[in-house]
């Protein structure tokens, strides 16, 4: 056989190998589980950039991942597309409601997805999340923050650096709170308790349901301290934390106490609180 047969005869199975190999680490790439996330959503850009934030520290942890968003809020995906939004972020991914997120994802082939209940309780959004059809694909679900008994005190210690000082500032954790399903609240209830118990003039109120904000506005007029710290037990600023709470009308909270105060970023923007969630992220990844 003349060399320049030999030479290319090579050169054919150096290709035909190198192309196998490619195509093996682009199926490895493609049976990697994808990361939905599922959040209740914001139209305030206060809150599109706490949630953005999130967005680039689940990116950094699983570097190698697709990451997707679903909201669960409808109506704030309708609000955001009417004003002729239709991606989030400067990463432009693509806004959808998150049974819309299921059916885009199995379009692209998707098979795994790891879902995460971006969510603070296990309410009426957690339910929604479980109940929307998956389209076949095999889907694990990181579950509310909440939901896992160990967050009370981790929720409480990722956010220790945010507080008042308790000689002269009261702190109050934020929450919405529900107020059709009491039941909904029993983690929240929790949350305060643990507060009162390790910490002075710390205490946690909610918006709607309990534990109320008025009883806790009179135990902190009567402890006589100066200052407040509101720490937003909200994953995004938005709506609630700049009027109901923050706000200068006579029914915020703020108002109503009448002491210096200052309020805390969402929380999905506090790298502690990140970690809490992409934590069990990782844990469950493990599953697949």
């Amino acid at each position: 056989m003349k060399l320049t047969s030999k030479v290319s005869l090579f050169l054919l199975a150096t290709l035909i190998f190198l192309s196998g190999c490619a195509t093996s680490v682009e199926n490895k790439s493609e049976n990697k589980p994808a990361i939905l996330i599922a959040a209740f959503g914001s139209s305030y850009e206060t809150g599109q950039k706490n949630l953005e934030d999130f967005d680039t520290a689940v990116r950094e942890a699983f570097p190698d991942r697709e990451v997707y968003w679903g909201l669960t809020a409808s109506f704030i995906v309708k609000k955001l597309k009417k004003a002729g939004t239709e991606t989030l972020f400067e990463r432009e991914t693509p806004l959808m409601a998150i049974a819309d997120a299921y059916e885009y994802m199995k379009s692209e082939g998707i098979k795994d997805v790891l879902t995460v209940n971006f969510l603070l309780m296990v309410g009426g959004e957690y339910r929604e999340v479980l109940n929307t059809p998956t389209n076949g694909m095999n889907v694990k679900y990181v579950h509310p923050l909440l939901y896992y008994p160990e967050n009370i005190q981790n929720a409480v210690t990722a956010l220790e650096s945010e507080f008042g000082n308790p000689e002269d500032t009261a702190t109050i954790f934020c929450a919405h709170g529900n107020a059709k399903n009491l039941e909904y609240n029993a983690e929240l209830i929790q949350v305060d308790q643990y507060l009162r118990a390790n910490y002075d003039n710390t205490y946690l109120a909610v918006m709607e349901g309990t534990p109320e904000f008025s009883k806790v506005r009179e135990e902190i007029k009567a402890s006589g301290v100066k200052n407040v710290r509101f720490i937003s037990f909200m994953l995004t600023y938005g709506d609630h934390m700049s009027n109901d709470v923050f706000g200068d009308e006579e029914d915020s909270m703020k108002t109503q106490l009448g002491l210096e105060a200052t309020i805390t970023d969402g929380l999905a923007s506090n790298n502690e609180f990140q970690n809490v969630y992409i934590d069990a992220m990782k844990s469950v990844m493990k599953q697949f």
